[in-house]
């Protein structure tokens, strides 16, 4: 029943290799569900509604249904489990003892604005509104620019210069800007950015001096909107993108919605959405899915048929543990997941274990991985 639960799940969200189509087959076959019962008990397993939103979902974009917060870690696969397990049909297993709280949810660190001046303002997210500058208002996780006056425009101070502000995000930090203009700036953890205070009329320009940043950026025809990185330019007008910088001099550009130019020195390339640019020496265009991409930006990590050892790398990093693999062979297991960042570690764990044969076992600061046969 395991594997036909797991062959279900990624039915659900059509991401079954062809290997796994037909060995679901094979099982179908084994149980007599033919094409009407099969169909029944997807729609039981996940309530008509769900089922339903994630027909539609997929059809529309490819994004997994997300319900709630940490119970919505592994959504279809805990459905599932608990569908057989209601129905008797669940093989009970052994249930390995995680201490509880062992790894917490981590703490989010605050983000820095560095004002035009020099000086340093911490940006509190647990604060209610606050006004920092005359037309800056940090919302708690939020900071809010209106248009100035018309005696301070073209992007200019009251000496004439153009007054920046740099905001600076720590590891285990995220934070969000909308520039006076209304584009939306969400910004990953360990990221760097400087941007005008006020935009001039002549364009929109905005410089990402290390890591990860994503746009919603307002149109403005007239005005062109500009991402300035280590490895050339992104040029936009209106539109949906993510802008990561990867070190060694790449820069990962990727769109979800409208139209960008990729350009360095003189190569330049247009994204339709869907394709990302990584530019270096050269920029190569590839085809991806881009809610694994963005997916930080709603607090989530989510791999799509992603080996476990992967997997385990980024939530060790994040939580702070260390990984020891008992099995090594347990690292090529492949999960369709998608994870709240800040649900406790141990939480996440115990619903790997639920959906699979690997185990957990907590040793200190160390997580033990091995498999159940």
């Amino acid at each position: 029943m395991n594997e036909l639960k797991k062959l279900l799940a990624k039915d659900i969200f059509d991401c079954l290799s062809e290997t796994e189509r037909e060995r679901l087959n094979v099982l179908r076959g084994e149980l007599g569900l033919d094409e009407e019962r099969y169909g029944e008990l997807k729609r039981r397993v996940t309530s008509e509604a769900l089922h339903s939103e994630i027909t539609r979902a997929r059809a529309k974009s490819r994004r997994m249904v997300l319900l709630g917060r940490w119970a919505a870690i592994l959504i279809l696969p805990l459905t599932v489990a608990a569908y057989f397990f209601f129905q008797g049909q669940h093989e009970k297993r052994e249930q390995e003892v995680l201490v509880a709280g062992q790894f917490p949810a981590p703490e989010r660190k605050e983000p820095m604005l560095i004002l035009g001046d020099g000086r340093e303002v911490n940006l509190n997210r647990g604060s209610e509104a606050e006004c920092v500058e005359s037309n800056v208002v940090n919302r708690g996780k939020e900071l809010v620019y209106s248009r100035q006056n018309e005696t301070v425009s073209e992007g200019k101070n009251a000496e004439g210069q153009v007054e920046y502000h740099t905001v600076v995000i720590p590891r285990g930090g995220e934070f969000s800007v909308t520039l006076e203009d209304g584009t939306r700036v969400w910004f990953n953890e360990c990221t760097r950015v400087r941007y005008p205070v006020s935009f001039s009329a002549s364009g929109r320009e905005i410089f990402l001096e290390a890591g990860e940043i994503y746009l919603e950026v307002a149109h403005e025809a007239e005005r062109s909107f500009v991402v300035h990185t280590e490895n050339g330019d992104v040029r936009v007008l209106g539109t949906r993108f993510d802008v990561k910088t990867m070190g060694d001099g790449m820069v990962a550009t990727t769109l979800v919605q409208g139209k960008v130019e990729v350009k360095r020195e003189d190569a330049s390339v247009v994204l339709a959405p869907n394709q990302r640019a990584i530019t270096g020496d050269v920029i190569n265009v590839e085809e991806v899915d881009v809610e694994e991409i963005i997916c930080w930006k709603d607090n989530q990590f989510y791999f799509k048929d992603v080996r476990l050892e992967e997997i385990m790398d980024k939530l060790a990093a994040w939580y702070g543990f260390t990984v020891f693999y008992e099995n090594p062979g347990v690292k090529d297991e492949k999960f369709f997941v998608s994870v709240d960042k800040y649900a406790d570690g141990d939480k996440i764990l115990e619903l790997l274990e639920e959906v699979s044969e690997v185990r957990f076992r907590v040793d200190g600061n160390t997580v033990r991985v091995y498999n159940k046969n």
